[in-house]
């Protein structure tokens, strides 16, 4: 059990720097827009019957919210550039060699940095959840969602007609948020082995994704993964731009397809980042 767990410490204590400042850069965005969205609708008088900013005002859905960020736009900016450092410092470098020595199991190194990657997007999850709650929060005690002559305290309950997350949709949100995590670690991973620097591996694995996210929008859809993810996310249209920056899924299919698609997905680019990680070219520093 020491001999696995003392390599794992090892990769996150190299990206726990860059994962920090991600985090931070992340839950502020997420935050800022929030509090913009709150102050608007409280201008309008609208702050109270909007169910997505009544469900930021919850634990459970500050939570939820937080997956949905980070299996959108965010989610695929942190796991390009940790995916990045985690793989492709070491080939960038010449160091990757060494690390074979010890190891000669590529795939072992390639699942300990898969692990890796999600583990610091379930903390900035954690963060970003907590930000939000908080920011939400000190909204509705500085701006009244009813005015300045009713101050609503924590305990008061939401309009009859807003449905409000509970825990089990949280926690739902938050286990496919960590499969599409995945499929953005597993498509920086490849673009990592084949690139390998850091830079251009962050770039090739969030740069393709985020330039064509607007053809969900468009005929085209059901062949690009955006399509399939906001299907299986299930991102709702209200809170698009708000609560995520993705484009949600005109009439969106079953989620099971869009499970097996991503799955099946993540296994390809799998098995594409082992090939280039076996092969020679590997073996020698990027110059």
């Amino acid at each position: 059990m020491t001999r696995m767990i003392t390599p794992l410490r090892a990769e996150v204590r190299l990206a726990a720097q860059p994962a920090a400042v991600l985090t931070v850069l992340i839950a502020g965005a997420a935050a800022v827009r929030a509090v913009f969205w709150y102050l608007d609708a409280a201008t309008r008088g609208m702050a109270e019957a909007d169910q997505g900013l009544a469900a930021l005002a919850t634990p459970a859905g500050a939570v939820q919210a937080a997956a949905w960020h980070h299996a959108s736009l965010l989610g695929l900016v942190l796991a390009a550039l940790l995916g990045g450092v985690v793989l492709a410092e070491g080939l960038e470098s010449g160091t990757w060699p060494l690390v074979r020595l010890y190891q000669a199991r590529v795939w072992l190194l390639m699942v300990r940095k898969l692990v890796v990657v999600l583990f610091l997007g379930v903390l900035s999850m954690a963060v970003t959840a907590a930000v939000l709650w908080t920011a939400i929060r000190i909204c509705q005690v500085v701006e009244p969602p009813g005015g300045p002559r009713h101050l609503s305290a924590p305990s008061d309950p939401a309009p009859p007609d807003v449905h409000l997350p509970g825990w089990g949709d949280a926690s739902a949100a938050c286990a496919k948020a960590l499969l599409v995590l995945s499929f953005f670690a597993t498509l920086t991973l490849c673009a990592a082995a084949a690139a390998r620097a850091v830079i251009p591996a962050a770039v090739l694995g969030a740069g393709p994704l985020a330039a064509t996210l607007p053809l969900v929008t468009t005929g085209w859809r059901t062949w690009t993964p955006h399509y399939w993810i906001a299907a299986w996310m299930e991102l709702p249209d209200s809170t698009q731009w708000n609560a995520y920056w993705w484009s949600s899924t005109p009439g969106a299919p079953d989620t099971d397809t869009a499970l097996a698609v991503l799955c099946t997905s993540s296994g390809a680019l799998l098995v594409v980042t082992l090939l280039l990680l076996r092969a020679e070219r590997s073996l020698s520093a990027r110059i």
